[in-house]
């Protein structure tokens, strides 16, 4: 395996045993980025019938991130066929940060780029546990 592989993977078992220990059921898809008919994301994770699908990136400096066309296709095909909602985790010098995956911007030539900007903006992990957990609320409100 290559350096570069090997690194993104510690980084989705990282995301996974830090989402399992708050409480959410994930699936690591370790055959992600190869050569599959079907594009299947990094990891899915759900608590509570909410569903979150994480592509994972991790880069050694503070750079612009960006998923080529067909994956980025795959992954949104993917989210949309589950229900669940779509994010980009980026691991860099400065952590990890999680972008809703529909505020990337589009290049000409189809690819997918978050900036600089968007990545600083991003959730940690804590505050993408809280968005789920929002959801949670929200969804047993429909009870009452």
């Amino acid at each position: 395996m290559s350096e570069r592989k090997r690194r993104g993977s510690t980084v989705e078992r990282y995301i996974v045993n830090r989402l399992t220990a708050k409480g959410f059921a994930c699936l690591r898809a370790p055959a992600s980025g190869s050569k599959r008919k079907q594009p299947v994301p990094d990891i899915v994770a759900l608590k509570d019938g909410v569903i979150i699908i994480i592509e994972v990136k991790s880069r050694a400096s503070e750079e612009n991130i960006y998923v080529n066309r067909d994956q980025a296709e795959g992954i949104t095909k993917f989210s949309e066929r589950s229900g669940g909602e779509l994010f980009l985790a980026i691991k860099s010098p400065s952590g990890i940060r999680f972008l809703d995956f529909s505020k990337l911007r589009q290049t000409r030539g189809g690819n997918f780029v978050a900036d600089k900007n968007l990545i600083s903006s991003g959730m940690s992990l804590e505050d993408l546990v809280r968005h789920v957990e929002s959801k949670l609320v929200k969804k047993l409100d429909l009870f009452a």
